[in-house]
């Protein structure tokens, strides 16, 4: 058995191997850190589990993930973040992954998480899952960041960092252009005047997040 380790957190790594250990006693692990070296590692060959981080060293994994599903489309993935808002998670799964679960949690549900994905089955933790639930139940009116898609979103949030459109660019692997219009996109959506408003938006409704 061969899962795959995708974090740029050397000491979540080992602490996350030894977990699994404990109950896989004859699977090997392979580690990664960067968007780079995790493509690399597909590439070369097969894998019984992806285990994938978010934010690896500035870049969004998640955008990997439709090129990861042409050549492993088989390949269970299960996406282990800080971040738990639902574009995040939404994305995630549309994009081919089975299972989403925060770090904060990972230790009481990833053994459940994998045991679903190996089945070939969905997995959420239930805070995540009743938020969704919720969500779509209630079919509450939109907040302006609800309108954005999952790109507008992730650059939403590191413009709210008081990030430039330069450094988003850099991070998203983006022209400045593109960032540009994107910026513009979604001040429109939200009926924001500035990036002083974004930012105040944003601290107000509790969505600043640490950089991705």
């Amino acid at each position: 058995m061969h899962i795959l380790l995708s974090d740029d957190h050397v000491l979540f790594r080992a602490g996350l191997i030894r977990i699994l250990k404990e109950k896989f006693l004859n699977a090997s692990f392979e580690e990664v850190s960067t968007c780079p070296e995790l493509f690399k590692k597909i590439q070369e060959k097969e894998w019984d589990l992806l285990i994938l981080d978010i934010s690896m060293r500035g870049q969004n994994s998640l955008n990997l993930l439709p090129d990861i599903k042409k050549i492993r489309p088989k390949l269970p993935i299960i996406v282990l973040s800080m971040y738990e808002e639902r574009p995040f998670v939404i994305r995630a799964l549309r994009e081919g992954a089975l299972a989403y679960l925060t770090k904060e949690r990972a230790s009481d549900e990833l053994f459940r998480a994998i045991d679903a994905v190996w089945s070939g089955r969905r997995y959420l933790p239930e805070n995540i899952a009743t938020q969704i639930a919720d969500h779509l139940a209630l079919k509450k009116p939109e907040r302006p960041h609800e309108t954005l898609s999952p790109r507008e979103y992730e650059i939403f949030l590191l413009l709210s960092q008081a990030q430039s459109v330069s450094q988003i660019a850099e991070k998203l692997g983006l022209s400045p252009k593109t960032v540009s219009t994107h910026r513009i996109r979604i001040l429109e959506k939200m009926g924001l005047r500035s990036n002083h408003e974004l930012m105040h938006y944003a601290v107000t409704h509790s969505l600043s997040q640490p950089p991705l």
